[in-house]
């Protein structure tokens, strides 16, 4: 007993037509189809299993009718009767030994001897120059309606309807439909109402495969008041979601939330998908967007209830960001980050909750600023402080000093005096030491780029005083490497040095990595501007494997600047190269090098060295591939720079190779000496008729001997054999 699961319109019916019509040839007795969707009863399930049968329906028990023939039954549409279809199909397998059954169901029947196979959308991704599964389906369906049709299949506006539609063949074929009226930008933009865009489906079909309305409505109709409830609570969320995080939104106390969301993943309303060993739920959109249809009660208070506990987790995760779990935190930040920007969108749009959602923008600048999210942080900023005027509330300090940091390493430098400037008098005027700190610290740095030393040393004195009183190790350590940087390109090394070390033992206290990576970079800046090109390229790696570690992309960039310097004279092409992809990251993230002068000009010393030291042609084909490496972002620009960052061959296999190699000897081994001779000969190409002819054996033989090789390696297609054998190890051949 197979049963194909999936949310409705994934296409069960079409693959367990298929799957029949392919090995019918090796049941005597046939295939017999049983359409369960009239059913209402399930006291109707074996009368309707009977009249499709051969054999009297007055023979007794069901089960007597089949006897000892050698039959496929398929059930189609099971849903609505799962709980009743079950028991009966397990009977008849255990007294009808040449009986097999194949289901299609939205749920698993959930019996003894069941195997269950979820049938997933289509693929949505395929290589370049060949169009993706659920394009391959759009553009089938397309030419069947108009032959001469004009539509560009690879045109990236296919692929985005296609993905808006999650892959869904029955929501692809409704659109292709529309395709005789409408242009794909139009019907994208259809989507908007997209229960209305796609219905009017070919008349064969049954009436809830009609239009993608009714096949949800049927689904939804299939589910408890309780359930139904639960999907469209879950409407909220964006992307996946946290058991946890689906209990509290939803309002359900833990041992009921488990109950129901298990039952709606056997519905295949939700999926189950595993993130680094958490589980995690997810809608596909066309469901999530069903479910905000069928949303009735308190929608308002459900949507505060998800910002509620979304800008309470990002908060969370800023508060124990500085320590060793730093990686994880970032990383589940990443994993969140739809549903967050979901609960900062719904915070900007109220009054009473626009404030909180400042603050938690101000509290992400971790995720903004070290992981490579600047742009993203700078609309956040952007979009906060139009609210915050459109509400008239005042700005709180912590958003102010994270939109001057921000607008500092855009290298608008005149925008962030005012903004840190507007910080310090709000911070000042509330009493609050932290945010002043951050003030001072911020218009120091600017001081220092200006080349006013005094006021950056003095800024810097007072906000480092002003962190370790309120005892912010964090913002105490980040202050320190700061001033270092400074310092190290003004001629003060050995200051510069101290700080480092000052700002390492900070971190290296409460477990952190991020802050010490810029000890590291500063170290190697300072070994460089006192030309000690082999310290600073050693003190560089150490940098690149730290920022490589939590994933900081600004670090990465500096990292790649100090180590082209450095190795501009030794190795000058790959020198150049690093210049010209850092350069490409600077071009699309903000000024070069932050806009600091003193920076610019060890780079523009560094890039008229290599004018020396390269030829016209060289330098050409360096720009070239630098350029395209910056596209491809700041870790593989970090990679590029270090042999030893780059994974070798032997590395990047043996976590596949070894598994595949297993894995072929151990399913090529279940295989009879003639289903192997078979295989080998469906690798050369042959129909089951040719391997008839050769063999000397019956069609039907062989058509059986091929079902049992794709059974028992577990594929689904003769072209799978044919990889099989020809990655085998050795020769699989056939015996003379």
């Amino acid at each position: 007993m197979v049963t194909l699961v999936g949310v409705g319109g994934v296409g069960k019916t079409r693959l367990a037509r298929a799957v029949a019509a392919d090995l019918g040839r090796a049941f005597d007795a046939g295939v017999w189809l049983v359409d369960l969707t009239p059913l209402t009863s399930p006291d109707l399930i074996e009368s309707a299993i009977r009249d499709v049968l051969p054999g009297s329906p007055s023979a007794g028990a069901l089960w007597e009718q089949i006897g000892r023939r050698t039959l496929l039954l398929e059930l189609d549409n099971c849903d609505h009767l799962a709980h009743a279809v079950g028991p009966v199909i397990t009977e008849l397998l255990l007294r009808c030994p040449g009986m097999r059954a194949l289901i299609t169901s939205r749920s698993s029947l959930g019996v003894s001897g069941e195997q269950v196979y979820e049938v997933t959308p289509l693929g949505l991704d395929a290589p370049a120059g060949d169009l993706s599964e659920a394009a391959t389906l759009f553009r089938d369906r397309v030419r069947a309606l108009d032959s001469n049709t004009a539509i560009d299949f690879a045109a990236p506006e296919v692929n985005e309807l296609c993905r808006r539609l999650d892959g869904l063949p029955l929501a692809i074929e409704l659109a292709a439909l529309r395709t005789r009226a409408l242009s794909i930008p139009e019907i994208i933009n259809g989507l908007q109402a997209r229960f209305d865009l796609l219905d009017s489906g070919p008349r064969d079909l049954p009436p809830h495969h009609q239009s993608l309305r009714a096949l949800l409505a049927w689904s939804w109709d299939q589910c408890s008041p309780e359930e139904q409830r639960l999907w469209s609570r879950l409407a909220v969320f964006s992307g996946s979601a946290p058991l946890d995080a689906v209990i509290a939104v939803a309002d359900l106390d833990r041992q009921k939330g488990l109950r129901l969301v298990e039952s709606l993943v056997q519905r295949s309303v939700l999926q189950h998908v595993q993130f680094e060993g958490a589980s995690r739920y997810v809608m596909l959109d066309t469901v999530r967007e069903f479910g905000a249809l069928m949303l009735q009660d308190a929608t308002e208070e459900l949507r505060l209830r998800h910002a509620t506990y979304y800008l309470a987790l990002a908060d969370q995760a800023a508060a124990d960001w500085f320590g060793p779990e730093q990686h994880s935190i970032s990383a589940h930040i990443k994993t969140e980050i739809a549903n967050i920007r979901t609960a900062l969108e719904t915070a900007l749009a109220e009054h009473r909750h626009c404030e909180q959602a400042a603050r938690t923008v101000a509290a992400l600048w971790f995720y903004w600023l070290g992981c490579g999210h600047i742009e993203e942080g700078t609309l956040w900023c952007d979009k906060t402080a139009a609210a915050m005027d459109r509400f008239g509330i005042p700005t709180p300090s912590p958003f102010l000093w994270v939109l001057g940091w921000l607008q500092l390493i855009a290298g608008d430098t005149g925008t962030a005096q005012r903004t840190l400037a507007r910080c310090l008098e709000a911070a000042q005027r509330e009493g609050d030491t932290r945010n002043t700190a951050y003030a001072q610290a911020f218009l120091g740095a600017l001081h220092g780029f200006a080349g006013n030393y005094a006021a950056f040393g003095s800024c810097y004195h007072e906000a480092i005083g002003s962190a370790r009183t309120v005892g912010d190790d964090l913002a105490t350590a980040m202050f320190l490497v700061h001033q270092a940087e400074i310092r190290s390109l003004i001629g003060e090394h050995q200051i510069a040095l101290r700080l480092c070390e000052q700002s390492a033992e900070i971190c290296e206290a409460h477990g952190d990595r991020w802050c010490l990576c810029y000890t590291l970079w500063v170290r190697a800046l300072c070994h460089y501007v006192t030309g000690q090109t082999k310290a600073a390229l050693e003190r560089a790696l150490d940098a690149a494997r730290m920022a490589m570690s939590v994933d900081d992309h600004l670090a990465s960039v500096l990292v790649s600047e100090v180590a082209a310097w450095s190795m501009a004279d030794e190795d000058p092409k790959r020198a150049a190269v690093l210049l010209a992809a850092t350069e490409r990251y600077w071009t699309m993230s903000g000024k070069v090098l932050l806009g600091f002068d003193r920076l610019i000009s060890h780079r523009d010393a560094s890039l008229a060295v290599l004018t020396k030291k390269l030829t016209s042609e060289q330098a050409e084909e360096a720009a070239a591939t630098g350029s395209l490496l910056g596209d491809t972002g700041a870790r593989a620009i970090l990679t590029a720079a270090f042999d030893e960052l780059a994974p070798s061959p032997q590395q990047g296999a043996a976590p596949v190779e070894p598994k595949i190699l297993k894995q072929h000897n151990s399913v090529l081994e279940l295989l009879s000496a003639r289903e192997r001779e078979v295989a080998v000969l469906v690798s050369e190409g042959k129909t089951n008729q040719q391997i008839a002819r050769e063999l000397i054996l019956g069609r039907r033989t062989i058509d059986t001997h091929v079902s049992n090789i794709l059974a028992k390696c577990g594929l689904r297609r003769r072209a799978e054999i044919a990889a099989l054998v020809s990655s085998a190890p050795g020769s699989l051949s056939r015996p003379e």
